[in-house]
C-alpha cells in the first residue's frame, strides 16, 4: 500500500512535464485543517477530457504534500475495462492501488478494513467524453454519496481548469447517427444529447493549472435512505445533483479568475 509521499517522485516528474504552475483558488477551504480533522475522505473530482485525470493526479499529490497529508493512503475508482488493456493496466493498477475493477462493496471493505484513507472518484466517468472538457457533465452514478454516508465522512469536492486544452471538441452531425447507433446505448444517447465529442490531442505543458476545492457535508444520513432500491437511488441522485451544482459553480469561479 503506497502513501501520497510514495507517489510524489513520479507525480513531481509529471508536474514538471505537464504544468508550469499549479495555483489554488483563495476561496478554497483550509486543506491542512481538513486533513487533521478527517482521517478519511471521499474525494469527488471533475474529470475534464479523456486525459484530464493526469491533471487530477498531479494536483492531488501537490495539495496533500503541502498540507500535511503525505502519509495518507489513497485508493481510486476507475473504469474497470482499463484493467483489461495489456501493459496499460499496470499503470492503472499503480495509480489506483487495486489490481482489477472492484464493485461498491469491495471498495467499501478496503476503506473500512485495509487502512486506506481517501477514496478518489470522478462521478462524470465516460460522460466527460461527450462535452467541452470543462463544464461538469451528468454523473454516471450517485453512489459516491453512499460511500460518504456509509463511512460517515464528508466529501472533498475538487475541480481543476486547464486540462480542457488537452482535447479538441468537435460537433457531431445527426447524419452520422446510423453509424454511431452501433456504439453502446449509453454512449449513443449522450452523443444525441450533446452533439459533441471530445478528442484527445497531444499533451502540451500548461501555463497554469487552476484548482479549487470545498468540503461538502451531505444533507442526508444513512437513516434517511429507503430500503426500496429505486427510491434509494432517487434520493442519492438528488444529493449528488447538489455536488454537481457545487462543482459547476466552482468551475465558473475558476473561469473568471
Amino acid at each position: 500500500m503506497k502513501s501520497i509521499k510514495d507517489f510524489s517522485l513520479v507525480a513531481g516528474a509529471m508536474t514538471k512535464a505537464l504544468a508550469k504552475k499549479i495555483s489554488f483558488h483563495p476561496s478554497s477551504d483550509d486543506m491542512s485543517d481538513i486533513l487533521k480533522k478527517y482521517p478519511q475522505l471521499v474525494v469527488a473530482l471533475n474529470h475534464g477530457p479523456m486525459l484530464g485525470p493526469l491533471a487530477s493526479t498531479i494536483t492531488l499529490n501537490k495539495l496533500y504534500m503541502e498540507s500535511g497529508g503525505e502519509e495518507r493512503k489513497p485508493i481510486a475508482i476507475m473504469w474497470r475495462l482499463f484493467y483489461q488493456i495489456p501493459l496499460y493496466k499496470y499503470a492503472i493498477q499503480y495509480i489506483t492501488q487495486v489490481d482489477r475493477g472492484l464493485n461498491f462493496d469491495e471498495f467499501l471493505e478496503k476503506m473500512e478494513n485495509e487502512g486506506f484513507t481517501d477514496l478518489f472518484v470522478k462521478p462524470e466517468g465516460e460522460n466527460s467524453n461527450y462535452g467541452n472538457g470543462l463544464d461538469i457533465e451528468p454523473f454516471l452514478s450517485p453512489r459516491f454519496v453512499e460511500f460518504s454516508l456509509r463511512l460517515n465522512v464528508p466529501i472533498l469536492v475538487l475541480v481543476h481548469k486547464g486540462s480542457e486544452n488537452w482535447a479538441k471538441t468537435i460537433p457531431v452531425s445527426n447524419k452520422l447517427d446510423r453509424v454511431l447507433s452501433k456504439l453502446p446505448k449509453k454512449s449513443f444517447d449522450r452523443i444525441k444529447e450533446t452533439r459533441l465529442l471530445s478528442i484527445p490531442t497531444l499533451l502540451k505543458r500548461l501555463k497554469e493549472l487552476k484548482v479549487m476545492y470545498k468540503l461538502y457535508h451531505p444533507e442526508i444520513t444513512m437513516a434517511d435512505l429507503p430500503s426500496d432500491l429505486e427510491q434509494r437511488k432517487a434520493l442519492l441522485s438528488q444529493e449528488s445533483d447538489k455536488v454537481r451544482r457545487l462543482m459547476q459553480s466552482m468551475i465558473d469561479e475558476l473561469k473568471q479568475s
